[in-house]
């Protein structure tokens, strides 16, 4: 008897261990991951120690110019979202700026018309080859 008891107790106390942290309030849960400014930070960081590290295989002569460049557009588009990113992060761009109407015309302009990935300056799309 004493010993079903005891083995009862301690399935409740189980139970409600299990349960506790369920029953907290949303104030109380603490945020999960990396926010997404620190996200675009560790991108931009990424993107940019990879093109050095780039520049310095092709110092050596582990990589070609020709291997080189390609790779060296990737991560500088990757750099220049992740820029994008956390500068509309910091301040939305302003609807009546003339400034920011004219980038907004430009990168309309650049934009691969089958897919939308910024096209190179000699006007080729590096994704779809538009």
């Amino acid at each position: 008897m004493i010993g079903a008891l005891v083995v009862g107790l301690l399935a409740v106390a189980a139970l409600a261990y299990v349960i506790a942290p369920l029953r907290r309030p949303d104030s109380e849960v603490l945020p999960t991951g990396p926010s997404r400014e620190q996200e675009a930070q560790e991108r931009k960081g990424s993107a940019l120690t990879a093109i050095l590290d780039l520049e310095d295989e092709a110092r050596v002569g582990k990589l070609t110019q020709e291997e080189l460049e390609p790779l060296r557009e990737e991560y500088e588009r990757e750099a220049l979202l992740a820029l994008e990113q956390l500068d509309q992060m910091a301040a939305p761009p302003r609807a009546d700026d003339p400034l920011e109407a004219e980038i907004a015309a430009m990168k309309e302009r650049l934009a691969c018309p089958s897919c939308g990935a910024v096209r190179t300056s000699g006007g080729t799309c590096s994704r779809c080859d538009a």
